[in-house]
Formats: structure tokens, C-alpha cells, sequence
């Protein structure tokens, strides 16, 4: 007797389950949260001079895979197995971007670009090892980490949206949405500033007893008034951005992205005062990294507040048609 096999057009084997919009929308969420988390794990791994703790690449210590029991070693390997994670989630991501139904060519390339960063980021975090922390790549590895985190939110914001182009709507005049294109500049030089300054101070990454890493040859103090000037530019900026949204007849949700990220600058203009003053304490610097993080996403939302899309279609139920029934029910019998 023949083998009986179910036919509905797809190849043979293992089919995939199609993925519906909300479903989606978990997983985009989910992959933005981790990406914020793996910014944070590498901040931490800097901050405890733990970035030396498996000097080698993917192994820990020469053919070792897996740490010693000691702090260090520990806190990087962590750190790594956090990206194993993060990629484990982009590649599911990603295969639902192309399951799923209607299928969008724009969240599959945007699920694509994640998932290729990280692994890059993966690849610059090797070369970081190897080079003994040299200050470019690690301050490379960081700005990285930033793009991950903008690629991440527009992701999320276009799981939620019909971004047709016949659907789209401008909110605000063309001066303000060039005004939010300067907020994002001022924002990418502020974060090059930032991570200078870093390279310039003394959380290089390394371990008391170990080869001392370099340092970016700026002084402390010159690279951190830099940056504080340019902070205070951009905040600026913005601030008479929301000002003058806040005088225009637009959707109260780009006003209310105007207030978050005011709020957001704010904070963070604080704490990296609060750090320089009080001489850098590691709980401080990760609590700016925390900030820049979230500085980078709600820039980004602001922007992408500024032009309007309506809400996607809720999930569509399978198709029952008898045309479609047929074809599912059709088997082939060998034999």
C-alpha cells in the first residue's frame, strides 16, 4: 500500500507556520527590548573591566569554550551568551518577516539588517578582544550597538502600520520634519562625542593586573566640555522644536514624542554632569548608557512621528473558500 501525502502547493517537507500581524508585533517588540539589553550587557562588561576576561574569540581561553569560575571571565562570557540569545530571537524575527501574512517586504529587510548587525557586531566585538580593547573599535562597537537600537524601534513602529505610500499623510510642515532630521544629526554627533570622551577616561574595559588598554590621546576634560556643549545644542534644538510644535494645529501624539524626548535630554544632561563631577562612578556611566539608549529610540520615534500612516488591518482569518479548501484537502498517493 502507498504512502499518502498531503499536497497544497508548498515544497515538500516541514512547512512553516504562517505568521499573522500581531504576532508579529511580539516579536519586533521583543527584539527591540533585547537589543537595549545587550547595550547594557556590553556597557557592564566595560564598567567591571571585564573585557579581557575570555581573551580569545568564540572560545574563552585558547581552546576552552566555557569560563573559569572567576568574575571576570564570567561577566564576558555572560555578555556573549546574551548575544547568542539576541541572535537566536532575530533569526526567528526574521523567518516570521517572511512568513508572514500579508507579507511586507519592508519588515523582512528591516528584520535582515538586524539580524546581519548583529552578527557584525558579533565580529567587531572579536576584533575588540583581539586588538586589547583598542579604543576606535570598542568606540566602533558602541556606535554599532546605536544603529542596531534605530534600526530596532522603526522596526517595532512599522509592525504596527500600513506604510503604503498612498496612505501617507504629512503631519507637521516641511521645516519641522527638516528640524527633526537635524535633531537626529545633532543626536549621531553628540553620541560620537560621548563615546571619545569615553575612550578618553578610565573605564577602558581592562582589569586591574591586566595589559593596560589604550586610550584615545584627548584629554578628559577637553572631550567632556566638547560633548557637554554639543548636548546642550541639541537640547536646544529641540526644546524650541517642541515649543514650536506646541503652537500648531497637529496630532497630539507628535507633541506628546516632542515632551518625551525634552524630558529625556533633560535627565540625561543630568546624570552625565552628575558623572563628571563625582569622577565617573561605574554605576553612574551605565545608568548615561542606559540614557543614550534610550536618547537614540526616542529620537527616532520623534521622527517617525512626524509623518502620518494609519493602523495596520487587524489579523485576517484563514481563508475558507471552497476553492481553497480543495486545494488544502488534495493528496497524492505513491505506490
Amino acid at each position: 500500500m502507498g504512502a499518502v501525502t498531503e499536497s497544497n502547493g508548498d515544497p515538500k517537507g516541514v512547512r512553516l507556520p504562517r505568521v499573522g500581524p500581531r504576532q508579529f508585533r511580539l516579536l519586533a517588540d521583543a527584539s527591540l527590548v533585547a537589543v537595549c539589553v545587550i547595550v547594557l550587557t556590553g556597557a557592564a562588561v566595560r564598567l567591571t573591566g571585564s573585557g579581557l576576561g575570555c581573551p580569545d574569540w568564540p572560545s574563552c581561553f585558547h581552546r576552552r569554550f566555557t569560563p573559569p569560575l572567576s568574575f571576570h571571565p564570567l561577566v564576558e562570557f555572560s555578555n556573549r551568551l546574551v548575544t547568542v540569545v539576541l541572535v537566536v530571537l532575530l533569526a526567528v524575527t526574521l523567518l516570521a518577516a517572511l512568513r508572514r501574512r500579508p507579507f511586507r517586504a519592508d519588515l523582512a529587510w528591516l528584520s535582515t539588517g538586524l539580524l546581519g548587525g548583529v552578527l557584525a557586531q558579533a565580529v567587531i566585538g572579536a576584533i575588540a578582544v583581539y586588538t586589547k580593547l583598542n579604543p576606535y573599535v570598542v568606540l566602533l562597537h558602541f556606535l554599532a550597538s546605536m544603529v542596531l537600537v534605530a534600526v530596532a524601534v522603526v522596526l517595532a513602529h512599522r509592525s504596527r502600520r500600513d506604510y503604503r505610500p498612498e496612505l501617507a499623510s504629512s503631519l507637521v510642515p516641511r521645516t519641522v520634519v527638516l528640524g527633526g532630521r537635524l535633531v537626529l544629526t545633532l543626536l549621531g554627533v553628540v553620541l560620537v562625542a560621548g563615546t571619545v570622551t569615553t575612550g578618553s577616561g578610565p573605564h577602558a574595559g581592562n582589569a586591574t593586573g591586566q595589559l593596560v588598554a589604550r586610550r584615545i590621546p584627548v584629554a578628559l576634560r577637553d572631550m567632556a566640555e566638547l560633548h557637554s556643549s554639543l548636548a546642550l545644542l541639541l537640547i536646544g534644538v529641540t526644546v524650541g522644536l517642541a515649543i514650536a510644535l506646541h503652537a500648531m494645529p497637529i496630532p497630539e501624539r507628535v507633541r506628546r514624542a516632542a515632551r518625551i524626548l525634552c524630558a529625556a535630554l533633560a535627565a540625561q544632561a543630568v546624570v552625565g554632569y552628575a558623572q563628571y563631577f563625582s569622577h565617573l562612578p561605574v554605576a553612574l556611566v551605565e545608568i548615561h548608557v542606559l540614557g543614550a539608549t534610550l536618547l537614540t529610540a526616542g529620537a527616532v520615534r520623534f521622527h517617525l512621528s512626524l509623518t502620518g500612516h494609519p493602523q495596520e488591518a487587524p489579523d485576517v482569518a484563514p481563508a475558507t473558500s471552497s476553492r481553497a479548501g480543495a486545494r488544502a484537502s488534495k493528496v497524492k498517493v505513491a505506490g
